[in-house]
């Protein structure tokens, strides 16, 4: 299943390099991998007390930090070249953008982070911040003052510089109302005062108040060109901008020539050959494909028929039914051969809340028994052992499989009895001769269970056990649901969200979002004792507490059953892949995701080779590679 929510798509360090032609050089010095400086041509233009050339030798005596160690994820013997062709969702997205309304994925997310760059990143390996667009940092004595440098060498795709005024503009297109995600504007307009640029290469915000997530916050932005944003505002740049991007700092570029949504759609990115910090070493062994391309296919049955096709590289095996009797050798020569190969990378991939998400705001589900009695009427354990063969895990909090999660949450067991009697109290009971429960004159029926194509083989049981009880449940199949999710016209259905190493419960749980649409408070959660809760977490600076204070949320909010928890994967991507790829040996990183590969992986040229040999001739066989990649000893 693919689960939406805005995140950075992959955590990478930044040091030094770029060189810009001009007849006035001068020395300029950069890190290389073993952190020993080397000689590089580089204009000097600004003094280095405004973030300009020499400004190294002066930024610790002033208070500056920079993270000169940055973790290295990616591979030194990477091979450049080659396409990758993925399968990145069942339908085309409503816009490429990654803010704005109608814009809540992970596919989005994935294209913002390949075009563009922020000012730091998070390791979620190391728990630490590491440059990106800006090389050093600073927090003044107020705690709430912030300053970033800029590396004077960022280019965007179009050749212009990378600017303080950059990160100015990006914040204001970002509060503006216009672009229609209130998450957005209103996160940024409440946490944040209008930045300043106090010189070319500095910029200077102020929080406006104090919460230690500040920094980590505001260094996240993605930097957009000031020179577009200036003529814009938010409403017309979500129009502007529905399938074209403005010039970025990352990797890649937006082919706009080849991007299409003809024939269910194809997304395409070239890679930047004068990309600013192709060589630089927080890059090593990344971005390797020279074309990424993205296709759509909105029917599962179609996915994998065109997967066994060749005209995709990497297939994400959604279905534990299809994993553990489906896609093996005795179904798939093509698997037996070693052609394609089997894998799954155990990692320490944060997981979300998920399951069904009830509309707390109407009827029947604004009634907390019934809320309860939906809960203990979901026969999970039945799912896992005859669907999904013991592959997942169950979920039972807001922040499921992490240290924030409450061990004391109540248990949502099957026990229709119980649920009876929770109805029951709720008004809802059986007149004689009826099948289904009623009240005030009302049948029990759940009019649009929305659905996905092939979802019917998840809920059937559900609509039997419902039944049973005397409730009916109707499952109308559409191209996406989450429209009906983000729009809130649902009662209750099937969703989740992914999940975070330093959680943010704001968005989800506060009361501000709880009428908002397009938001990801999708359930109407409103409950003063949680706002207080989240005012707390956010300004507390004590790791420990802030531990404790989410798993108290974790233990309020999962007592209001706005959620009736589902199941998550103990690892981060299960796929088949064409055996053509090399990748590092953690496979898809620390926190990686379905997504990594775009960033680790490369084509081997030799297995490549290989494959093509074997596909012609069918008496080669290739050597089947470990299924598990388990790099981090999760599974110790």
């Amino acid at each position: 299943m693919r689960f939406n929510l805005k995140l950075v798509f992959i955590s990478i360090a930044i040091l030094f390099t770029i060189a810009c032609n001009s007849d006035d050089q001068k020395v300029y010095k950069k890190f290389d991998t073993s952190n020993k400086y080397q000689e590089q041509g580089q204009s000097l233009s600004d003094s280095k007390a405004d973030g300009g050339f020499g400004f190294e030798s002066i930024a610790e005596s002033q208070g500056w930090t920079t993270n000169l160690s940055p973790n290295i994820s990616g591979d030194a013997n990477a091979v450049k070249g080659d396409t990758l062709r993925f399968l990145a969702d069942m339908v085309f997205p409503n816009t490429l953008r990654a803010f704005g309304k109608e814009t809540r994925s992970q596919f989005n997310s994935a294209l913002e982070s390949l075009i563009y760059e922020p000012l730091l990143t998070f390791d979620s390996e190391t728990f630490k911040l590491e440059p990106a667009l800006a090389t050093h940092w600073k927090v003044e004595s107020d705690s709430l003052t912030f300053l970033f440098r800029i590396d004077p060498r960022a280019r965007f795709s179009d050749g212009k510089e990378v600017t303080a005024e950059d990160v100015v503009a990006t914040y204001k297109i970002l509060i503006d109302e216009g672009h229609g995600d209130p998450n957005v504007y209103t996160f940024w307009s409440e946490k944040f005062n209008m930045p300043e640029a106090k010189s070319k290469y500095i910029v200077s915000v102020k929080a406006k108040k104090t919460e230690w997530r500040n920094l980590y916050s505001f260094s996240s932005i993605m930097v957009y060109p000031s020179y577009y944003l200036n003529k814009t505002t938010g409403a017309e740049y979500i129009d502007a901008y529905q399938f074209e991007m403005m010039p970025g700092s990352g990797p890649y570029l937006l082919n706009n020539q080849r991007t299409t949504q003809e024939n269910n759609g194809l997304v395409v990115l070239d890679r930047k050959r004068d990309y600013w910090a192709a060589n630089h070493y927080r890059n090593t062994g990344l971005y390797n494909f020279d074309v990424l391309e993205f296709i759509f296919i909105n029917d599962e049955n179609q996915e994998v028929e065109r997967f066994f096709a060749g005209d995709y590289d990497t297939y994400m095996v959604s279905r534990a039914q299809w994993w553990a009797e489906k896609f093996v050798a005795a179904e798939y020569p093509e698997i037996e051969r070693g052609l394609i190969q089997r894998k799954k990378f155990i990692n320490f991939l944060p997981a979300g809340v998920g399951g069904l998400a009830f509309n707390t705001l109407e009827a029947p589900f604004d009634d907390i028994k019934v809320r309860k009695a939906f809960c203990h009427l979901w026969d999970v354990e039945k799912l896992m052992d005859k669907l999904f063969y013991h592959e997942y895990v169950r979920k039972n909090s807001w922040f499921p499989r992490s240290k924030y999660a409450n061990p004391d949450n109540p248990a949502q067991d099957f026990n229709p009895d119980l649920a009876l009697e929770l109805l029951k109290e709720a008004g809802w009971t059986k007149k004689p001769g009826d099948k289904l429960l009623s009240k005030d004159g009302e049948y029990f029926e759940i009019e649009n269970f929305y659905i996905n194509t092939g979802w019917d083989r998840i809920f059937n049981p559900l609509v039997k056990d419902l039944e049973e009880i005397g409730i009916k449940i109707n499952l109308v199949v559409l191209q996406n649901p989450f429209e009906k999710l983000m729009d809130r016209k649902f009662q209750v259905q099937f969703a989740g969200w992914t999940g975070s190493l330093l959680p943010s419960p704001e968005g989800m749980l506060h009361s501000k979002y709880s009428k908002q649409l397009d938001v990801t408070n999708v359930t109407g959660m409103a409950n003063p004792e949680i706002d207080n809760l989240i005012d707390d977490y956010n300004t507390n600076w004590n790791m420990d507490e802030r531990v404790k204070i989410l798993q108290k949320i974790d233990e309020i909010a999962s007592k209001e059953y706005h959620w009736a928890f589902g199941w998550g994967a103990p690892y981060g991507y299960r796929c088949l892949n064409w055996d053509k790829f090399g990748m590092p040996e953690h496979g898809i990183g620390y926190s990686g995701n379905w997504l990594s590969p775009i960033s680790y992986w490369w084509i081997d040229p030799i297995k490549k080779n290989k494959l093509i040999e074997a596909r012609k001739d069918n008496s080669i066989k290739i050597p089947i590679e470990n299924e598990i990649v388990d790099f981090y000893k999760n599974l110790n």
